[in-house]
């Protein structure tokens, strides 16, 4: 009787063609994601361009509507004279645009800090606040920071020649002391009155 070993070449074979299979699967499979992506991604390119596009032709036609008007403008020939033209550059100098003033103001105010009444009267433009005094401070150096902060604002006080301190009192509200406290600034005075001869 004779003994025999039996060795099953092909399940070796067929384990690494299963393999290779899955690898290749694997590969198809991560080159249709590239694809899908690069597609996605040039769908969403085109999108973008022609929505750029579209605006660039929005602009194109405002600008020839512009054109135009100003074409007619030039043919209707209006005539100024050398005072309108004076009288506009003073309109034009003398105006203060409180619009900007009034928003300049709103972000200069600390979080702490509210403005309870605006008034102008007499060229004196008066800003009444209250604001919470903390336990290491003292009112005047807050009504003093708020001030300098007014100050370094452009926009607010460019159209001032000074801007300062009214009047303070300290209170104690719920436990809490705050300070009410007004500021006054004057406007800058474009037409003073012409003093008469003595």
């Amino acid at each position: 009787m004779i003994n025999a070993i039996k060795i099953n070449l092909n399940h070796a074979s067929s384990k690494a063609a299963r393999l290779e299979i899955r690898r290749d699967i694997l590969r198809w499979t991560y080159f249709g994601l590239v694809l899908l992506f690069l597609l996605l991604n040039g769908v969403w390119l085109a999108s973008e361009n022609s929505k750029y596009n579209k605006i660039i032709e929005a602009k194109k036609v405002q600008m020839a509507q512009i054109e135009t008007e100003i074409e007619a403008l030039k043919q209707e020939g209006m005539d100024l004279s050398k005072e309108d033209i004076l009288d506009l550059s003073k309109l034009e100098g003398d105006r203060v645009l409180w619009a900007e003033k009034l928003k300049a103001l709103g972000l200069l105010i600390p979080h702490d800090m509210a403005i309870t009444r605006l008034t102008y009267k007499d060229n004196v433009m008066a800003i009444e606040g209250i604001s919470r005094i903390y336990h290491d401070e003292r009112e005047f150096d807050i009504i003093e920071e708020f001030i300098e902060r007014l100050k370094g604002s452009e926009t607010f006080s460019k159209d001032f020649t000074d801007i300062k301190f009214s009047k303070y009192s300290r209170v104690t509200t719920q436990m809490q002391d705050v300070v009410n406290f007004e500021i006054k600034g004057r406007l800058v005075n474009n037409n003073p009155k012409k003093k008469g001869r003595k």
